[in-house]
């Protein structure tokens, strides 16, 4: 039955969000086919050539296949504007780590990259819009490509003309479902840190929120610069690809720490073979950070090392999350969902990139990326997981809570038990600070039982551990020790109320026996610390107990006196 709710629980959340993905999916198609702009595709009429050599012609610009181009490669892409061309229209290129210069009859007209080539920094990929001049139809159009990075590409997706405006929004449109995706994984991540931070505070165990929340936005800001985003927010091409590949890079680094606190519990190698894991890839990501801040080198360099360390770390974490167990609670099962989910969307990520960019650079759709999609469900299922985590946690607390209580707690009165007293005493014994000892014996509780019964003695006993409570509330503690004697510890702070405490104690008695069929009556002992040359709780308890004997015989003494 246990695992029945289980399975429909995370099946549950595997549904709701395969459904709200599916939402986001239908409504970004819809938008994507719903603008109102005419954006016109240009592949037709183009020649192209590389460092002068002219490639074979006829085809459409996207099937050109550019092969092992090399830093300081240049590729010329010529046609004619056409003649009917409205006013106001750009042509829109995504070229990748290149230098961009177009002109129109000689002329130029755009130009982008040329002072980072100079220097030899990071130039960037993004969308280039060139605008067409007024004047040009009928012109000769030559844009011209400076490779500043080796396989900065292998072809040229198919150019759009349109007016800026429409661009943008075809842009927006095209890449909607990425862009809502990008957008919810960074703006979660960032909640999740901000609340995981304040949380820490008062509990460790809101460390794993940390992870999730790194993981969550970091892939979300990936997101976002792959696609562009942030050129609508006039950011430019090389500030957006360093973020983009400084998002990439540390990400697997909130990954792997992330199972590594989830394997907190589990075999320790396991953990530990993810922590190293994790600090490669921090190493990796950082050095590659120096390299590319220093202009050394280029984050586009170590792609193809950050593939292999990704490889590795999925295998790691695959080796780290079988494990023999009959039973698995359900966060376990939730992350099992949301890492197979996650492992299975990077393996297709990994075969999509190299088949666009080696195979089918042709296919506009193999530019769109599902890792978003994956991490998103990924995030969703851990997020579940950790609410059933959490759950376990606070179920599990207020059972040790509960437990606590009843063995540190006497059951009758209320009052802390002699198991709770031992634990002050070692307390105490290890402190350098004074404390008193009011050692209470209840008078007459044989009495009590033996003429009214045991219920009248259980009253009796409650009666005077309320008293005690009311009197000793915020002077110190009370515990019952056994059936009637009582203890209380003052610190040497609260000396100066010992004897109001006393005498308000006595009062009491009195007046709430007059309202009761037996007479509430005690004696009592008062020892302190400093009073014991051996200095041991035991010691300073034997001589409070011996001082209430005394003060016990007195009162036997002058009630027969009395009679």
């Amino acid at each position: 039955m246990k695992k029945s709710r289980i399975k429909s629980a995370i099946m549950g959340a595997v549904c709701f969000c395969l459904v709200a993905l599916s939402v986001m999916a239908i409504l970004g198609f819809l938008l994507k086919y719903q603008s109102n702009t005419k954006r016109m595709e240009w592949n037709d009429g183009w020649s192209v050539s590389v460092n002068g050599g002219e490639l074979q012609s006829g085809k459409e610009l996207p099937d050109y296949k550019f092969a092992n181009l090399c830093k300081g490669d240049t590729v010329e892409l010529v046609n004619v504007v056409p003649e009917d061309i409205p006013r106001g229209q750009t042509v829109s290129f995504l070229i990748h780590l290149s230098t961009v210069e177009a002109f129109v009859d000689d002329e130029l007209v755009y130009s982008y990259g040329l002072e980072y080539a100079k220097k030899d920094q990071l130039v960037g990929s993004g969308y280039h819009y060139i605008s067409i001049p007024e004047d040009a139809g009928g012109k000769e159009i030559v844009i011209r490509i400076g490779i500043c990075e080796d396989n900065a590409f292998t072809n040229v997706l198919s150019p759009y003309m349109d007016d800026i405006q429409g661009q943008f929004e075809n842009m927006a449109k095209f890449n909607m479902l990425g862009i809502g995706v990008g957008s919810f994984l960074s703006i979660l991540g960032i909640v999740l840190m901000l609340i995981s931070g304040v949380a820490i505070c008062y509990n460790s165990d809101f460390t794993r929120l940390i992870y999730i929340g790194a993981f969550s936005f970091l892939m979300g800001l990936w997101t976002l610069c792959s696609l562009k985003v942030l050129q609508i927010f006039n950011i430019n091409m090389a500030t957006n690809t360093v973020t983009e590949y400084l998002a990439l890079y540390f990400a697997p680094v909130a990954f792997c720490l992330l199972i590594a606190d989830v394997r907190k519990d589990g075999t320790p190698w396991r953990r530990q073979m993810v922590l190293g894991v994790a600090l490669l890839l921090f190493l990796f990501a950082v050095v590659t950070t120096v390299l590319q801040i220093t202009n050394l080198a280029h984050y586009p360099e170590f792609l193809g090392y950050f593939h292999v360390f990704g490889a590795i770390s999925l295998l790691v974490v695959i080796i780290s999350s079988v494990e023999k167990k009959r039973k698995v609670d359900r966060s376990t099962m939730a992350m099992y969902v949301g890492i197979c989910f996650w492992i299975l969307t990077v393996l297709w990520e990994l075969l999509r990139f190299n088949i666009q960019k080696y195979i089918l650079q042709e296919n506009e759709w193999l530019n769109v990326s599902v890792l978003p999609v994956g991490t998103m469900i990924f995030i969703i299922c851990v997020l579940v997981g950790y609410i059933f985590h959490l759950y376990a946690f606070m179920v599990d607390s207020a059972e040790r809570e509960w437990l606590t209580e009843r063995a540190y707690k006497d059951e009758l009165c209320g009052l802390a038990n002699r198991t709770k007293c031992n634990e002050v005493f070692d307390q105490l014994n290890v402190q350098d600070k004074d404390y008193a000892f009011i050692n209470i014996d209840l008078n007459g509780l044989k009495s009590v039982n033996d003429s009214q019964g045991h219920l009248a003695g259980d009253r009796l006993l409650k009666e005077y551990a309320q008293i005690l409570q009311d009197v000793f509330h915020g002077i110190g503690q009370v515990f019952r020790i056994s059936g009637d004697e009582f203890l209380v510890i003052i610190l040497e702070e609260q000396f100066p109320y010992i004897d109001q405490c006393l005498n308000r104690m006595v009062k009491l008695e009195k007046r709430r026996s007059a309202d009761l069929p037996f007479v509430i009556d005690s004696s009592y002992g008062v020892a302190k610390h400093s009073e014991c040359m051996e200095g041991m709780t035991e010691r300073v308890y034997t001589l409070a107990d011996q001082r209430m004997y005394e003060m016990k015989t007195k009162k036997k003494i002058n009630r027969r006196l009395r009679k």
